[in-house]
């Protein structure tokens, strides 16, 4: 969850050293040595075709088993996912995404992040029962992800990691606001049903472009009946500051004590904020975003050139084209990484000196201040930066 003070303690542990150890580094290495191995590995085998038993699970994999694949909706899935022996799966909490280890095109791993909501009856049974739903867009310009889970049926299985929430619910809100657009509805949809269980005040503002594409309208309607707002209508975009603005007016708790979660397209994301910051403390505003948007991804083009990293005491030349992390991995040094497109935070090291120019699309302004830096995309608009591990974010 993406709010503008609140930090990230979550990701301390991926940078560790041991003072103990001749190699400061080894252990970091060895970590991301490990990843980028079981990122590469080949598919299990299986005793017989068809047989999902002998799927192997790792401690950084959980395999599911696709209960459903339904295709109601224009261009969008709606998979349901059943952990294997049917109990809860760990890790869960409204809100929640999850990595898919997903086979492209050409064999080649992908890991691509959903948000998991409940595909359970009665909101008691989220803790009993371990059905999950998945909202997946067909992408116009995939690289071979979304056409990948598009093409899953009844009786496959597929990998994803254990659990993660960076869009939890704040705890001392008195009423919340979920905003959702398209498929960013998942998260909101999650969130919302906790509400529900715990008899909270809230209310759903859903946008989509028709009811052809609305693909959770049918769960909302069956289980936040009276709830939500929504307008399934192109050309509604001039129409969404002034329903969130009467969503915020008719508010009886404080601004203060009001959160607002908003999940959708980077464009729609950013006209909610801006007007629910006319209303609420930045602090109470969260949003969670899996795709960068072209515009943060070009940055300032005065940083497209090359520049030097000085990190851990040694200097490395990035080349035009290339990022960061790129070449960190060439030069096998130890750095965890996962979406490779400034959408997780894993990849996060401190600047300290020098003049970033930020492209990712998940570290707030604090913590960019702070200085976090995603080596995926961000760059430099110094000839210099000089990093060190961020040991707490």
């Amino acid at each position: 969850m993406r709010t503008f003070t609140k930090g990230r303690g979550g990701l301390a542990g991926l940078f560790r050293s041991s003072k103990e150890a001749e190699d400061p580094n080894a252990e970091d290495r060895a970590a991301a040595l490990a990843a980028r191995a079981e990122r590469s590995r080949p598919e299990p085998s299986r005793e017989q075709e068809g047989d999902t038993s002998a799927a192997e699970e790792t401690p950084d994999r959980l395999t599911m088993h696709v209960e459903a694949v339904d295709h109601s909706w224009d261009g969008i899935a709606l998979i349901t996912l059943r952990t294997p022996d049917g109990a809860p799966l760990a890790g869960y909490e409204p809100g929640c995404h999850a990595d898919f280890f997903i086979k492209g095109p050409d064999g080649e791993e992908l890991i691509r992040q959903y948000s998991l909501f409940p595909m359970t009856e009665a909101a008691a049974d989220e803790h009993t029962i371990g059905r999950y739903g998945v909202a997946v867009k067909r992408e116009p310009d995939s690289r071979g992800g979304s056409i990948a889970l598009h093409q899953l049926s009844a009786g496959d299985t597929l990998d994803i990691s254990a659990p993660r929430n960076n869009f939890s619910l704040a705890p001392s809100a008195e009423r919340s606001i979920l905003v959702g657009a398209g498929v960013g509805i998942a998260p909101i949809y999650s969130l919302a049903r906790e509400l529900k269980r715990q008899d909270a005040d809230y209310t759903i503002l859903y946008f989509a472009s028709s009811a052809e594409r609305a693909v959770l309208s049918h769960l909302i309607e069956e289980h936040l009946h009276g709830q939500t707002r929504s307008v399934f209508a192109t050309g509604a975009r001039d129409a969404q500051a002034g329903y969130l603005q009467t969503a915020l007016a008719e508010s009886g708790a404080a601004p203060e004590d009001t959160h607002l979660y908003v999940c959708g397209p980077q464009g729609f994301m950013d006209s909610i904020i801006e007007v629910a910051s006319q209303t609420l403390p930045k602090p109470n505003i969260h949003w969670e975003a899996f795709r960068a948007s072209e515009e943060t991804l070009a940055g300032d083009h005065r940083a497209d050139g090359p520049f030097e990293v000085v990190f851990c005491g040694e200097t490395y030349e990035i080349p035009e084209g290339e990022s960061v992390l790129d070449v960190f991995e060439d030069e096998d040094v130890p750095i965890m990484s996962r979406c490779q497109e400034g959408t997780c935070g894993t990849c996060v090291v401190r600047v300290t000196a020098g003049t970033p120019d930020h492209r990712d699309s998940f570290f707030t302004e604090e913590q960019h201040e702070n200085g976090a830096f995603a080596t995926c995309v961000s760059r430099s608009l110094s000839p210099t930066l000089t990093m060190e591990r961020w040991k707490n974010i």
